[in-house]
């Protein structure tokens, strides 16, 4: 099976509705919506064992990531038409990149929103990650990660204990470890969708980690207070794209292959069994 993504952006075409977008604020509106009327391949999505497809083919994800980088933190408002939460812009702009499927892209910025954006079996976790990456012709891939309630994350206390609270403030953080945004368990959802936020762009390429990260109460709600209407976008219509996962047990569309292969060996034990014993009555079975 090909489980590449199949669709592409190019820089142009990036480049040509951000301008669109920002060039043009009397009619923006109206424009926006009569874009996102043809477009059919949007995000977020909500994520279910109905309509997501497992393959423990996908390509692996190998992160390189900086273990002691500077990060500049704004906050780009909300509510409002661009509200794209709080940005931990890179400063470094070759701290971080992944290699998907034989292609590169390197980290640009993350932010956060509150709730999450993409559902799970149409749960919505408190918050939710995205990592923007870009290859050298612009293509887009998100890392997302949801956010749970638990633990106080360390790694994002320097961020999560300084939050900038208006547009005007920028706060600098000289020492992050972008590992700490990762999990271990690489296992995945992956489609390919749109931007969050205007002007909604698609043929981004969308990788969703299963294992979610974990935050404290306090350092949720020290975000979410400062979006009180939220940041997040509505879940939008899948429109028979497909949804891969190489998540063992999630998915019902298709059986999985491991299913097949126990179903197929105890059929097999079973047929070697009665033909024993057929052949030699007194055959009761030698199989510890």
């Amino acid at each position: 099976m090909n489980t590449s993504f199949h669709f592409k952006l190019t820089q142009s075409a990036m480049l040509a509705s951000a301008i669109l977008f920002l060039t043009a604020p009397a009619a923006q509106a109206d424009r926006l919506a009569d874009n996102l009327a043809a477009m059919e391949a949007q995000s977020p999505i909500n994520i279910t064992t109905n309509n997501t497809t497992f393959d423990k083919n996908l390509s692996p994800l190998l992160f390189t990531l900086n273990s002691d980088t500077q990060l500049k933190v704004i906050n780009n408002g909300s509510p409002g038409v661009d509200k794209t939460a709080a940005r931990a812009n890179l400063v470094d702009p070759g701290a971080g990149s992944v290699t998907v499927g034989g292609d590169t892209y390197r980290l640009s910025q993350f932010h956060f929103h509150t709730p999450a954006e993409h559902l799970e079996n149409g749960y919505k976790f408190p918050m939710e990650m995205h990592l923007v990456f870009a290859d050298a012709q612009n293509n887009l891939l998100v890392v997302g990660r949801w956010i749970e309630e638990g633990s106080f994350n360390k790694a994002l206390a320097p961020i999560f204990s300084n939050l900038p609270h208006s547009v005007t403030d920028t706060l600098t953080v000289d020492h992050f470890n972008l590992n700490a945004l990762i999990p271990d368990n690489l296992n995945s959802f992956r489609y390919d969708g749109s931007l969050t936020t205007p002007p909604f762009s698609e043929g981004v390429k969308w990788v969703d980690l299963a294992q979610p990260m974990e935050m404290s109460k306090e350092q949720i709600s020290a975000f979410s207070s400062l979006f009180p209407n939220g940041d997040a976008r509505e879940v939008q219509a899948l429109n028979g794209r497909p949804i891969f996962t190489d998540v063992p047990g999630f998915a019902t569309v298709v059986p999985e292959p491991e299913t097949y292969a126990m179903l197929l060996a105890g059929l097999c034990l079973i047929g070697f069994v009665a033909r024993r014993r057929l052949v030699n009555p007194g055959f009761v079975g030698s199989i510890a």
